[in-house]
């Protein structure tokens, strides 16, 4: 029998076999080996708190030897926790404090009320350190994280200008941090282009001004021939 559970209450701490590992060890066992309802094996009755066993049977299962386990059981009928009647080739082993140790099958209702509320509560905490991770992690996400100057020069390619802007770029805002102003740089992409489209309209004007010079020049000239 190797299913269910039993219960231990803790003033078994005081009990006068406990500091005795090898009756202790018995007593538990016959605890754990005692059958929970009246049931019937090849012909013998058996009733809630007893088993069938035998001495080898005993020693087999619990690794105390012969003489030990007959010392134990004497220890254990004598203060009445234990009652052994033996049959032709097996003893019944009756554990007489059986009820009170086991009073019933079922955990106590006010201790399962109280696991479960423990295991709600749990359970929402586990959800609010989820939600707070998700959000931590949507703020992390957000964080600003500068580009190489690899990324810059693509992009800056990518957009119609040329590698000496793109040095350019990312050594002015490098130099200051990555901030524009006083206000940390939230997308650098955007920074870039607004970079790239100042540079061709400054680029414009020179032209416009070159041309301008150009001309004025050329009419010197002809004035003078």
């Amino acid at each position: 029998m190797s299913t269910g559970w039993i219960k231990l209450h803790r003033q078994l701490l005081e009990w006068e076999w406990y500091d005795d590992t090898n009756t202790k060890c018995l007593f538990l066992h016959c605890l754990l080996r005692a059958n929970h309802s009246d049931t019937e094996w090849r012909g013998h009755n058996i009733k809630r708190g007893q088993f069938l066993t035998s001495v080898d049977t005993l020693t087999r299962e619990t690794g105390l030897s012969v003489s030990q386990i007959r010392t134990s059981l004497k220890k254990l009928i004598s203060t009445n926790e234990i009652a052994s009647k033996s049959q032709a080739r097996s003893t019944v082993i009756t554990v007489l404090s059986y009820d009170s140790h086991q009073d019933n099958d079922k955990p106590d209702d006010k201790l399962m009320t109280m696991k479960s509320q423990a295991d709600d509560n749990e359970i929402a905490t586990d959800k609010n350190v989820i939600i707070k991770e998700c959000k931590n992690d949507k703020k992390i996400t957000r964080r600003f994280t500068p580009p190489t100057d690899i990324e810059t020069v693509a992009y800056f390619v990518e957009k119609g200008s040329t590698n000496i802007e793109a040095e350019k770029f990312w050594l002015f805002y490098d130099s200051k941090n990555w901030f524009v102003g006083k206000t940390k740089m939230k997308k650098w992409q955007s920074a870039a282009s607004g970079w790239i489209t100042r540079n061709k309209t400054d680029n414009k004007n020179v032209d416009i001004l070159k041309l301008s010079a150009e001309s004025n020049w050329e009419e010197g000239i002809n004035e003078i021939f």
